[in-house]
């Protein structure tokens, strides 16, 4: 009975050893397995555009300032009022010269009697002093012309506008007589030689206003070719625009057309956000096979693999460039193998970059 009992003691206890091996084994079995699916589906996400980043200031595309020009004389008489709408050619001020004309109305007196001197002269025979005198008459003509127009200046607007009137420079040297404001806004912003080149002309830019964080599209109209540093840009302080660093990089003036005018003002600072539109993605060498003669990559839609051939030129031992077949934010497999095929479901991956 008791070898009977011992018996069973010892087969129970085998019994136990086995199912746990048999469980153990199972596990590493599992594990094993599951390494190789993670390893097998390693994932490459192609890195998003890099960003250009310029900071800026909303400004208005066109603002004149009219100075007083005393070479012209003293403003006669203004034309238009303060905040008053104005089309492009209408007069906005007048000059007055009194020096011409006073000379204007000195010549018309000596014309005026060398006239009468002839009339009186007009029975002579004398051809020297009619001759002496129609040269008279003539040279005080063309004095007249030249100087008729100078008497009065009339100042348009050269494009239509909003008239601003203040008085805050009576005594200033360069009296501001009025400006001209064409409300329609533009951005102009700063950015370093480093970026100048990866930008261009119609480009699209996501402006970002600071002090709103209101988010609106523009167009890069212009870049100047000129850096900005230590200068004036159509009104806006040289501090606005240049940034000042250790290593003296230069900056450069990125005008951009924005077609919201609603909720800005003249003075509101912004950022702009572009990308290089010359980059290309980037993925490494390993990701790209050999397809009957063709590079191809395994791309992922829909957690499913799906052969795309790809144009790729050498970027460095790491990484190729993809001219062709891929974009930005596309997900491939970094290390495919030759039991993958179309159409293949992937569960289980792990996240590469």
């Amino acid at each position: 009975m008791k070898d009977r009992k011992k018996i069973l003691i010892i087969g129970s206890a085998v019994g136990v050893i086995i199912i746990l091996f048999v469980v153990t084994l199972f596990l590493n079995y599992n594990k094993r397995n599951a390494h190789k699916s993670d390893s097998l589906f390693d994932i490459y996400t192609i890195p998003a555009q890099q960003n250009i980043f310029l900071d800026g200031e909303v400004q208005y595309s066109r603002k004149l300032n009219f100075t007083e020009d005393t070479t012209k004389g003293t403003v006669d008489k203004i034309s238009v009022e303060d905040k008053e709408q104005v089309e492009k050619g209408q007069t906005l001020f007048t000059y007055k010269n009194d020096q011409m004309i006073e000379q204007y109305d000195t010549l018309t007196q000596q014309l005026n009697s060398i006239e009468t001197q002839a009339k009186s002269m007009a029975n002579v025979q004398n051809s020297a002093q009619i001759s002496e005198i129609n040269s008279q008459k003539t040279s005080l003509k063309q004095q007249l012309n030249n100087i008729k127009d100078k008497r009065y200046t009339t100042i348009s607007a050269p494009f239509d506008g909003i008239v601003s009137i203040t008085s805050d420079n009576e005594e200033s040297t360069n009296k501001i007589i009025l400006t001209l404001i064409d409300p329609k806004m533009q951005v102009v912003a700063s950015v370093s030689e480093k970026d100048v080149l990866k930008l261009k002309e119609n480009q699209k830019i996501k402006i970002t206003v600071y002090g709103t964080s209101e988010e609106f599209k523009g167009t890069i109209s212009s870049i100047s070719t000129e850096p900005s540093q230590a200068q004036a840009i159509q009104g806006a302080s040289a501090s606005n625009l240049t940034q000042t660093t250790g290593s003296s990089v230069s900056y450069y003036p990125v005008y951009i057309d924005i077609n919201n005018q609603q909720g800005i003002y003249a003075g509101f600072h912004i950022q702009g956000t572009a990308v290089d539109e010359s980059e290309l993605p980037k993925i490494p060498v390993s990701s790209v096979f050999n397809d009957n003669g063709h590079k191809s990559v395994w791309l992922i839609k829909n957690k499913k693999l799906r052969r795309v051939r790809v144009r790729v030129e050498k970027y460095n031992n790491t990484y190729v460039k993809v001219k062709s077949g891929l974009d930005f934010n596309d997900k491939i497999i970094k290390n495919p193998s030759s039991e993958m095929k179309e159409g293949d479901s992937i569960d289980k991956a792990s996240s590469g970059s």
